[in-house]
């Protein structure tokens, strides 16, 4: 690890604030109706990020709409206190997956490597294989906020929280305030 990698790591924030967004059109349905809700990702991504040390701050559940999407993330990144948005569903190819589609286009920059990334890992577990490449999972950045786009299923945000997300995202938050 090169001397500026290391002094990254060293002044990168310990605790960050996350907020969770989860969109699945089945699960709001179930919410209006006023019928229990099991949503096993975004319950997944919340304990990882607590376990870490990590606080949450907010979170949304909101179904596979444009402007339900756009609005939940509009809230999440007009709040002072986030600096992490981590959403899960609406990553894949089925006519209703929209949340790639609709948010990457906000996005400053995006962070490239992170799609590769997890395909890569995700390529390499034996039960996905080929089936990794046919997720847009995306990162991004706008303004001093990072923001993930991850698949519906529980294993995918597993593995993208412990694998990837958690490990760098303090040192990625400090090079974008930086």
């Amino acid at each position: 690890m090169s001397h500026a990698h290391k002094k990254h790591r060293e002044n990168a924030p310990k605790t960050l604030n996350f907020y969770v967004i989860t969109i699945s059109t089945s699960r709001y349905e179930k919410f209006l109706k006023k019928e229990p809700v099991v949503d096993e990702s975004g319950d997944i991504i919340k304990q990882l990020i607590i376990e870490s040390g990590h606080k949450l701050v907010g979170y949304s559940l909101v179904p596979d709409d444009k402007i339900k999407i756009l609005k939940a993330f509009a809230d999440a990144l007009d709040n002072n206190e986030v600096d992490v948005i981590v959403s899960t569903g609406g990553t894949g190819y089925s006519p209703t997956d929209m949340t790639v589609e609709t948010i990457r286009g906000l996005f400053d920059r995006e962070i490239e490597g992170f799609s590769d990334v997890f395909r890569l890992v995700s390529y390499n577990d034996p039960e996905v294989k080929a089936a990794a490449y046919l997720t847009k999972a995306s990162a991004g950045i706008i303004g001093k906020k990072v923001i993930y786009l991850l698949p519906g299923s529980p294993d995918a945000v597993k593995l993208a929280l412990k694998e990837l997300i958690l490990p760098e995202v303090g040192h990625l938050v400090y090079l974008i305030r930086s």
